[in-house]
């Protein structure tokens, strides 16, 4: 995919209408190049209304088209990041994990931001290339036979040109290669921070060994491009002298050109050294951008295998959020991945499992033992390997997966806190937040400002209180909670697992808890222990809540 088709995919009726204007602002310069070469010459003065007329034509076409093609690549680019946005939404999250953070950032970054460079240049070639053809046709009209020798000699330079633009974008390629390498050691800097001060050697090495190099890499390229680069600048300065010597000095010794068309030939070449290197250095940036849109591409065709079907990712209003459940069965559920430094894959199951409203259930184990490979099965987060999930005693499928997950609230042990209640609208929305905020002890730390929260600059303890915040209003079936309890105090510890979850419970809410506070193990109505992927101990389940017997949370009355 390139500029041009991107352009072309966002609006082709705009693209053609900048075309159009483009090449009339350029064909109203060569005339009035022609104008300025009659008025010089022997052949009397032009019309000075033409001339004024020409120029009115030359600018207000150049200002319209630069117009349309502003409206039409601020629309490109918007299109392809949201696109992009759209594709990584709608794309399976174990895909996602190993694609890499890293890579995704770089295309919405670095690729995002090379593109719109070169869209932003785009008027201006336009209007360079209408300029172009326009002096070429006046060009071609002075003299057919100069016109040959020029183009003869203006195709041999344009053949050199390209030969060296191709190296230029190789290079370019090669550096594009390893600037998603950079940007994993960048996120590799910034998260690692606390390890890398804390040992020196480590610090170093990380930066002589690892970014430091690759860096250089990309450095030498981008270096070598320059090069190739002014090269190019320097035989396209030369082409034009070269013609303007073969037209001052070669033509008139034979007597194959009078001296007036000699005199509009070389002030024609002239003109055209400024829009002929501006060209040369639009080249570059849409080399740039060239590459940049393949890396997109590839990556949105990387997106795309094993996407959800489209239109998953959103609720559509035919089909409501599901409000409740009777029964959800894991069954036979099977699920492996690569563990870090090892060489043998683990393998979570398989797992039989059952969850029915108004229970709590406990999933237990060591460290690496599957539990949060666990929950995202449970979540529909990952696709099961083998076996299946049954809902209500219908199977869920990937076509119905993502509606599956509109069952559940979570809050995983990495987590990201929106700084506003998206999704939720409700008139009592604030009052309701209020109340829990007050629960939660963080009123007088943060407010809800028109579905905002005034303040997530907390410790980690207090940014997964409010992330417990906006699971409770969201008023989902299931709730999932992953180590939650890990970063708060003894007291909010005993407040989360001795009020809260029998709130929920109470409420006809299905929880599953991940934890190591074996002390709290008792509140759980089921114990589902795992080790090395497989469950080696469950309780006998307890008998769900009546649908009579339950109450919503009684969560924003005052602790005492």
């Amino acid at each position: 995919m390139t500029v041009f088709t991107l352009l072309l995919r966002t609006s082709r009726k705009l693209f053609f209408v900048a075309v159009a204007l483009g090449l009339i602002s350029g064909f109203a310069n060569a005339r009035l190049i022609a104008l300025i070469n009659e008025a010089l010459g022997d052949a009397g003065s032009p019309s000075g209304v033409l001339f004024a007329g020409m120029v009115v034509a030359a600018v207000m076409t150049r200002v319209a088209s630069q117009m349309v093609l502003g409206r039409l690549n601020h629309g490109a680019l918007h299109h392809l990041r949201v696109e992009l946005s759209q594709q990584t939404l709608n794309t399976p999250l174990r895909k996602l994990e190993q694609l890499g953070e890293h890579r995704l950032m770089s295309a919405l970054k670095e690729d995002a931001f090379t593109i719109s460079q070169a869209l932003a240049l785009v008027p201006t070639m336009f209007v360079n290339g209408a300029l172009i053809v326009g002096c070429l046709t006046y060009l071609a009209w002075m003299s057919g036979r100069a016109f040959l020798a020029f183009a003869l000699g203006l195709g041999l330079g344009l053949a050199v040109l390209t030969v060296l633009q191709a190296r230029s974008r190789d290079s370019l390629m090669q550096a594009r290669g390893r600037i998603d390498q950079l940007f994993h050691h960048f996120r590799s800097l910034w998260t690692g921070m606390k390890e890398l001060k804390l040992h020196r050697r480590r610090g170093r090495a990380f930066i002589s060994q690892q970014l430091e190099p690759t860096a250089a890499f990309i450095r030498d390229r981008f270096v070598r491009t320059s090069d190739v680069n002014a090269v190019s600048a320097a035989l396209a300065s030369l082409l034009v002298f070269a013609i303007i010597g073969m037209l001052l000095f070669a033509f008139p010794a034979f007597g194959a050109l009078d001296r007036s068309t000699v005199v509009g030939y070389t002030l024609v070449v002239l003109y055209l050294q400024q829009p002929l290197d501006s060209m040369l250095s639009l080249t570059q940036a849409l080399l740039r951008a060239d590459v940049a849109l393949r890396n997109v591409g590839k990556m949105g065709l990387e997106l795309a295998e094993g996407a959800e079907p489209e239109g998953a990712t959103s609720t559509p209003a035919e089909r409501p959020e599901p409000r409740e459940f009777r029964r959800l069965e894991l069954v036979g559920v099977t699920h492996s991945y690569q563990r870090e430094n090892e060489d043998t894959r683990f393998t979570l199951g398989p797992i039989h499992l059952s969850l029915t409203p108004g229970e709590v259930v406990f999933i237990v184990g060591g460290n690496g033992s599957g539990k949060t490979t666990l929950a995202k099965l449970l979540t529909g987060l990952y696709a099961p390997e083998a076996g299946g999930i049954v809902l209500d005693g219908e199977p869920v499928t990937d076509a119905d997966r993502a509606h599956y997950r509109q069952l559940f609230s979570t809050v995983f042990a990495e987590f990201h806190l929106f700084e506003n209640l998206l999704g939720l609208t409700s008139p009592t929305l604030e009052a309701r937040a209020q109340g829990f905020l007050t629960r939660l002890r963080l009123d007088r730390k943060v407010r809800l400002e028109q579905g905002q929260l005034s303040n997530t600059s907390l410790s980690t303890g207090q940014r997964k209180r409010l992330a417990l915040l906006t699971a409770y209003l969201e008023d989902r079936p299931i709730y999932l909670f992953d180590e939650w309890a890990a970063d708060q105090d003894p007291v909010f510890k005993d407040v989360f697992y001795r009020e809260l979850l029998p709130d929920l419970k109470r409420a006809g809410k299905a929880v599953v808890v991940i934890s190591h506070d074996d002390r709290y193990f008792a509140t759980a109505d089921r114990l589902v222990r795992l080790e090395d992927g497989r469950i080696v101990e469950a309780a006998t389940e307890a008998p769900p809540v009546p649908l009579e017997q339950r109450a919503p949370p009684s969560f924003s009355q005052e602790r005492s």
